[in-house]
């Protein structure tokens, strides 16, 4: 097996923190909040650096409504990625999404590499 080398500098390749939203909560891109089904919403503008991207990992079920959708459906719609911007770094942010209200789980994503 070769061993893998780190993708060039210049790539411009972010390393996101994935999260894992709470049951019963949504991203609205929108507003930039997070929402729970209870109406509780969380703002997180002011954890994060300015240009940071909060997308959901599957868009495509994001806006579906979660009866409709199958369990593994459900599971996945709860997937996001907070995308940083250049020069941040994720392991300085993981511990501060941990904390926030809406997320179960957030870790740091694996580092891209090439094959060599």
């Amino acid at each position: 097996m070769m061993p893998a080398v780190r993708a060039p500098r210049n790539a411009a390749i972010q390393v996101p923190v994935e999260v894992k939203l709470k049951p019963r909560y949504r991203y609205d891109p929108g507003k930039r909040v997070f929402e729970s089904a209870s109406g509780a919403r969380f703002d997180p503008g002011n954890d994060l650096p300015k240009k940071t991207r909060i997308v959901y990992k599957v868009p495509a079920l994001a806006g579906m409504e979660t009866a409709k959708l199958s369990k593994s459906e459900r599971d996945l719609q709860r997937y996001m990625q907070v995308i940083l911007p250049v020069g941040a770094s994720p392991q300085d942010y993981v511990e501060i999404i941990r904390a926030w209200p809406s997320v179960e789980e957030a870790w740091v994503a694996p580092e891209v590499s090439l094959p060599n």
